[in-house]
């Protein structure tokens, strides 16, 4: 039995929609929060092409449904968050 709803929440998990996915919303987010800080325009530039980075590839995660993709892109995302929101 427990199989079976472990089984049943890695086929929801895998199937629900990308805009369920946290990263859909927040990679904007982070990249409105780079550009309204007080940084310099050389650290924005430079947080903005990994936070570029990060977005392109959490996008090809959800294209090629690869979890492990996924979790990088995250921690990209959670990095470069983590730097702006002191």
């Amino acid at each position: 039995m427990r199989t079976l709803i472990l089984a049943g929440a890695l086929i929801a998990l895998v199937t629900a929609p990308a805009f369920a996915c946290r990263g859909t919303t927040e990679f904007p987010e982070a990249a409105d929060d780079i550009m309204q800080s007080t940084l310099t325009p050389e650290r924005k530039k430079e947080l903005l092409g990994q936070l570029n980075a990060g977005n392109t590839l959490h996008k090809q995660a959800h294209r090629e449904n690869d979890m492990m993709k996924m979790g990088d892109s995250i921690r990209i995302l959670d990095g470069i968050k983590a730097q702006i929101r002191k």
